[in-house]
């Protein structure tokens, strides 16, 4: 007795090809509301391979807007919680948790390799953080936005086309890091339901599954408006002064990985050159005082540390020079992601791609 096709409906669809469907890995940036609606989407439609990237905990207000998170979850990770109901509803699915932000979590190599990339990020500056990230891998990006009763949908296939940096001004790409929800009304969160969630999280998740079946969509910028009914596509021009263009091409491979050393790496690479890390940790440094060495690791957050040696205060320093680090440390302790591309500069001052394995 055959086993029964889950998707058996779908397939009866004009168009359509579960093979290529069940063939594809997409990244989901951010799981909260919109990203949670979207996850469920992809693993009911039978993607083979979901990478799921959020650094937050499920807090309550998340339940009313969330079909993959209960109150058992309450404190836990948003991917893990996402990931562990994704294997009940969509077992077919192969799901990854990332419980990081989207730099440390997802490498540049990682987007390259995927079908397509979703953000669904609630802050101006993550989501342009992922916009540049894609544009260097050469993914094709579905970004989402929510209001009350509405949003907006955002396709960008090739790093020539207009993005969402061409709608901002050279202001506001360089804009606050502060959540939407927290800022925009001071203490008080802006309000939200799983109305425009569960349409917005539709669109995106249609236009993934347009995007992997090979299907082109006549439209690049969606608003969604359920206030007057109505649906829309929107134009929007290429502004010549936005920097999220230019994809990197082809990277040169590494033979380490993320869970080798810093020394290692060094090791890897021509004298005198220096990988750079795209996030800031802070180098093992110096106590002014009694001249002992502080290592306070790549997560530690605050701006001084205690010399363990004498108990002065430090003021700590912040690099991306890799080569700043202790040679044993494991480039993963630096919030390196998986499969990472690095830019390395040379001995002369030029500079150039590298992947990690």
């Amino acid at each position: 007795m055959t086993s029964p096709d889950r998707h058996d409906r779908q397939r009866l669809m004009p168009g359509w090809d579960q093979s290529r469907i069940a063939g594809a890995t997409a990244v989901v940036a951010g799981v909260g509301a919109l990203g949670n609606e979207v996850a469920k989407n992809l693993g009911l439609l039978g993607f083979g391979r979901l990478i799921l990237c959020d650094p937050d905990t499920v807090a309550a207000h998340n339940l009313s807007r969330t079909v993959l998170f209960d109150a058992n979850d309450l404190g836990r990770p948003k991917a893990e919680a996402a990931a562990r109901t994704l294997a009940r509803v969509a077992p077919e699915t192969a799901v990854e948790a990332r419980v990081d932000g989207l730099v440390r979590g997802v490498g540049i190599g990682e987007l390259a390799d995927a079908d397509v990339v979703l953000g669904c990020l609630d802050t101006r500056w993550a989501r342009l953080q992922l916009l540049e990230r894609c544009t260097m891998a050469g993914v094709p990006l579905v970004d989402g936005g929510t209001h009350p009763w509405g949003g907006e949908v955002r396709l960008r296939v090739d790093p020539a086309e207009p993005c969402y940096g061409c709608t901002l001004t050279p202001a506001e790409r360089w804009g606050s890091e502060v959540p939407a929800s927290c800022a925009e009304l001071g203490d008080q969160p802006l309000p939200a339901s799983i109305l425009s969630s569960s349409l917005v999280a539709g669109w995106m998740a249609a236009t993934a599954a347009r995007q992997v079946l090979g299907v082109p969509l006549p439209w690049r910028f969606l608003s969604v408006d359920i206030a007057i009914g109505d649906t829309a596509p929107v134009l929007v021009d290429r502004d010549p002064e936005c920097p999220h263009h230019s994809a990197i091409g082809e990277p040169a491979r590494a033979t380490v990985s993320r869970d080798d050393t810093v020394g290692e790496l060094l090791g890897a690479l021509p004298p005198r050159s220096e990988p750079l890390a795209w996030a800031e940790f802070p180098p093992p440094q110096e106590c002014y005082r009694c001249h002992g060495v502080c290592e306070p690791g790549y997560g530690y957050r605050e701006p001084t540390i205690e010399c363990p040696h004498c108990g002065d205060w430090l003021r700590l320093r912040r690099t991306t020079r890799i080569r700043e680090a202790s040679s044993g440390t494991k480039l993963a302790e630096l919030g390196i992601a998986p499969h990472e591309v690095l830019a390395v500069r040379s001995s002369d001052g030029e500079y150039s791609w590298l992947r990690l394995g």
